[in-house]
């Protein structure tokens, strides 16, 4: 049954395939004519000339067929380069035509046989050219013959010959000869082929190529009028007009199936094909093709000519039938696809061909680029002179952000023969570029770079990524020895801002290695001397990269380090590299400016800085460098109090870069999303990233008291208010030159204040709070905590005072979540004191700020006026430690008249001397519906005014305060 289903749709589909067949027919017929016009004359020489693919062969064959259904004799032989040196390979090929008589036969086979070696080329014996043209005469004398011959091209000489002496006899007998050949037939020098087109009565018959009418009929039966309208264009643009290219890209669509509208035409593997066939047949312009698709966007006929070994005369005249043939247009391809599909025609001569093109265009003095892609294609050996060029091919495609092809040139250029010190550049640079892929992966040229820095052979720049590297994967000791050689070795005013952005980056890994006196020296210099006496000696100095100004960031990238990279300095003078991709380390271009921003407390401007370089830096480029700056703005987002953001850019800085890779530095986006999952309510996620191994190196790092202070959160979140207080408390700096925060304010002092409340040790937080605040007047996050443990522990009076001016820091700070909790706080603070307009604007910034913040949960909603009286968050403490009487009044039974809770709360309140505008402030209601609960009190209790109120509910008089 299921054979019987399939037959309708096989019939159906063999009926297109016919039809398809007679379409792609008439469009080969096109550019020649109706071939009956060449069998109907009975005598006479067609020559159709015409470029691949444009309907020879095919025209040939219909004349073969017509010839053959009308009963005429037919020959038909084909002319092959691979034979163009064999006598009478043509000819030779009669012999085995079907039907053909024995006269004709015998006559063949004398003629390939008698001719021998010994007789000259082109000159076969008259006696036996006469016996074959007299057979070829008889055998015609009553049906006819048509004698086909394609590819005349590559005719050996001798067959060539013999044709020719046919030509000038067969048009007075019944013999019609049609010989097809490119327009270039004079390219293997096989003969003079205008003995032939000279003779009288000849036609010759140019392929045109089809017209975009032609195409659009062929693909309305294939694919509909509509698809026809549509692809009617493209198609006959791509195909050049040639008909087995257009054909053969019908067939692709027919493949594809609907072509959504804008979408570029799909070339396939029938396009391709049919492309490299009609080439296959051609060889002289096969080699043209060759050498364009090798030379790329370098191509020019002359080029081509130079790199084939040709005369440029004849280059321009294969493209010109090429261009004719629809092959190319204007000297290049018509479809992107196409060139690596004749490249992959050459095999083992493609690399030579890439080899001879890099010379060519070396001696042109082409740019570094077009030499270096074809030393890249070639991957041979390259030689010492050429080393030069890679490296400058190198600098250009790291700066345009394709990274894999500027290691490809650095790993070519380092196969050459070269000296030990510039074996030792070219190792530098591939550390270079490989710690903005992946540091880890430097690994092994940072072994081959350490035994050049120690024979002496490493300068400068070497010798300071080196110290870079090393310090990254917390290798301290062997940091310390290069810096030494890097402070005794170089001038420590050359390369002044590569010196002072390598100092920021030393700063933030490991501070205290600054310390040492030998390296002191050379990281201080003039530029630095106003942050040294800020800071003290072993200080981060500015990088001056950012500067602010009226709260802009006017400067971001230093121009004279952009040139540090440029192998014998020869960049000197030129324009800066990019600002967002440059041929600097990683933390050159980026961690300077966001430390020194973050460390004159411009957070919200480093917070800039970092996105502007995350959206114009390509991540699948420079992973490591997008990495880091994720990172870096994660910890920034964090310290304004955005732990939905800082957790977003953590996670995908991770997802960029193996943890391996990190080194000590993965103590960052760790840090970032364990504090930022306690935070925003999900402490089970963040276990889980503190479940993942960190480098012991880490904890003495600069990240490890980041990463202690997220641990020290999740274990005060958790309940465990003593382990966290002591993860706190190992922050402290180990030494009074170590500069406690490189990465700007962690604030442990206030943290350790809040572990030091959890436990009920209020003194010990007040003293932690007042430390913190000692630091200086400068908005930031830890002050604006400072201040708010400040308002739980001092006196009631004072804890107004002390949360409006933690509001007034926390905004100059720009945290956000840290803002919310306090005006959540003054809110309740507000409307005790009988303040609700100003309580609700408070608390419904402090809900949006949360909510924006991913924490809304950090607000605890205070219950309904409604259910109960609004209370302080948390208990203040009074002298002594112990918790002073807040909170409203006991609550007493009620009596027989059964007042309701709400009735009992304004009653309560009114005991109290609170007037109806205070108890509505405080309850969230209105002052008519304190009169209306009043009202029914009076009537339920049997009383007439306010001051009866305190006895019979039994609650002591108080101020009004």
């Amino acid at each position: 049954m299921l054979a019987t289903q399939e037959e309708p749709g096989r019939l159906h589909a063999r009926e297109q395939d016919d039809t398809m067949r007679t379409e792609i027919g008439d469009l080969f017929l096109t550019p020649f004519g109706d071939p009956s016009n060449l069998i109907n004359q009975r005598g006479g020489i067609f020559v159709l000339q015409g470029g691949p693919g444009t309907g020879k062969t095919f025209q040939l064959e219909e004349a073969k067929r017509l010839a053959i259904a009308s009963n005429s004799l037919c020959l038909h032989a084909t002319g092959f380069h691979e034979e163009h040196e064999v006598p009478f390979s043509a000819f030779e090929q009669f012999i085995h035509v079907p039907g053909i008589p024995d006269t004709v036969r015998s006559a063949v086979w004398r003629l390939v046989r008698r001719t021998t070696s010994a007789t000259p080329s082109g000159l076969a014996p008259a006696h036996l050219l006469q016996d074959l043209f007299s057979a070829l005469v008889a055998a015609a004398k009553h049906t006819g013959m048509v004698i086909l011959i394609d590819d005349a091209q590559y005719l050996d000489a001798d067959s060539h010959s013999c044709l020719l002496y046919l030509a000038r006899r067969a048009q007075s007998h019944n013999i019609t000869l049609v010989v097809a050949c490119s327009p270039d037939a004079f390219c293997d020098g096989v003969g003079d082929w205008l003995d032939l087109l000279a003779l009288p009565g000849v036609c010759l018959l140019k392929a045109t190529g089809l017209r975009e009418n032609d195409v659009r009929t062929l693909l309305e039966r294939a694919l509909g009028a509509e698809e026809a309208t549509r692809l009617a264009d493209p198609v006959h643009r791509i195909s050049g007009g040639n008909p087995a290219l257009a054909a053969a890209l019908v067939r692709d669509l027919r493949v594809a199936g609907s072509i959504e509208p804008e979408t570029p035409v799909p070339v396939g593997d029938a396009f391709r094909t049919a492309y490299l066939a009609g080439l296959a047949h051609h060889p002289c312009l096969a080699r043209t093709v060759q050498a364009l698709a090798v030379l790329g966007d370098d191509a020019t006929p002359a080029r081509a000519a130079q790199l084939l070994g040709s005369r440029p005369r004849e280059i321009a005249k294969h493209i010109a039938a090429l261009e004719c043939a629809g092959f190319l247009d204007e000297g290049g391809f018509r479809h992107p696809t196409v060139p690596g599909a004749v490249l992959g025609m050459l095999g083992a001569e493609r690399a030579s061909l890439h080899r001879r093109a890099a010379a060519l265009l070396v001696a042109e003095g082409a740019p570094a680029l077009a030499v270096a892609q074809h030393l890249l294609a070639a991957q041979e050996r390259p030689d010492a002179s050429l080393v030069p060029v890679l490296r400058r091919a190198w600098r250009q495609l790291l700066v345009a952000g394709q990274t894999d092809r500027a290691l490809a040139c650095l790993r070519l250029a380092d196969q050459a023969e070269l000296g030990e010190e510039q074996r030792a550049d070219i190792t530098a640079e591939l550390v270079h570029t490989l710690v903005s892929v992946d540091p880890l992966a430097a690994e092994p040229e940072v072994g081959r770079l350490l035994a050049a820095a120690r024979a002496g052979r490493a300068d400068c720049r070497a010798l300071r990524l080196l110290v870079a590297w090393l310090l990254w994967f917390g290798r301290r000791d062997r940091a310390r020895e290069v810096l030494v050689q890097l402070a005794e070795t170089c001038d420590p005013s050359h390369m002044d801002d590569g010196k002072r952005e390598l100092s920021a980056l030393i700063g933030c890994l490991w501070p205290e290695v600054l310390g040492d006196p030998a390296v002191r020296d050379y990281f201080r210099t003039a530029q630095d001397s106003t942050l040294a006496t800020r800071h003290g000696a072993t200080a981060i100095p500015p990088s001056r990269t950012a500067v602010v100004h009226s709260g802009r960031l006017r400067h971001l990238v230093s121009p004279v380090a952009a040139t540090e990279w440029s192998d014998d300095h020869e960049a000197a003078g030129r324009p800066p590299a990019s600002a967002d991709m440059d041929a600097r380390p990683f933390w050159n271009s980026d961690l300077a400016a966001v430390l020194e921003l973050m460390q004159e407390g411009e957070t919200t401007l480093a917070d800039r800085l970092c996105e502007e370089r995350l959206t114009r830096l390509p991540a699948d480029e420079f992973p490591a460098r997008h990495a880091w700056l994720a990172a870096l703005r994660g910890h920034v987002r964090w310290n304004l109090g955005d732990p939905r953001t800082a957790s977003e850019c953590a996670q995908s800085a991770l997802a960029l870069l193996d943890e391996q890779g990190w080194g000590v530095a993965v103590g960052l986006p760790l840090s970032v999303l364990v504090s930022a999952h306690t935070l925003m309510g999900d402490p089970s996620r963040a276990a889980r990233y503190l479940e993942r191994p960190v480098p012991d190196e880490m904890w003495d790092s600069s990240f490890g008291p980041l990463y202690r202070i997220a641990l020290g959160c999740y274990l005060l979140e958790t309940g465990r208010p003593d382990m966290a207080l002591n993860e706190f408390l190992a922050c402290a700096p180990k030494g009074e030159d170590r500069p406690a925060d490189p990465l700007g304010c962690s604030g442990w002092r206030a943290h350790a204040a809040e572990a030091y409340l959890a436990l009920g040790e209020p003194e010990q937080a007040r003293r932690m709070a007042d430390a913190e605040l000692l630091r200086g007047d400068r908005p930031t996050d830890a002050r604006g905590r400072a201040l708010r443990i400040l308002a739980e522990v001092d006196a009631p009076e004072h804890r107004r005072a002390h949360l409006e001016e933690a509001e007034r820091t926390l905004r100059g700070a720009h945290s956000r979540l840290p803002l919310a909790q306090v005006l959540a706080q003054l809110s309740q603070v507000d409307l005790a004191d009988g303040h609700t307009r100003t309580a609700r604007a408070r608390r419904k910034e402090a809900l949006s700020l949360a909510t924006a913040c991913g924490a809304p949960h950090r607000l605890r909603s205070p219950a309904s006026p409604l259910d109960e009286p609004l209370a302080p968050p948390r208990p203040a403490w009074a002298e002594g430690g112990q918790p002073a009487a807040t909170g409203p009044a006991p609550r007493r039974a009620t009596g027989a008249g059964g007042l309701t809770e709400a009735e009992w709360r304004v009653a309560s309140l009114a005991a109290a001397h609170r007037s109806n505008r205070q108890i509505a402030a405080q309850l969230y209601i209105t002052v008519s519906t304190v009169e209306q609960h009043l009202t029914r009190v009076y009537r339920k209790l049997s009383v007439r005014r306010r001051s009866d109120l305190p006895g019979l509910l039994g609650v002591e008089g108080q101020s009004h305060c």
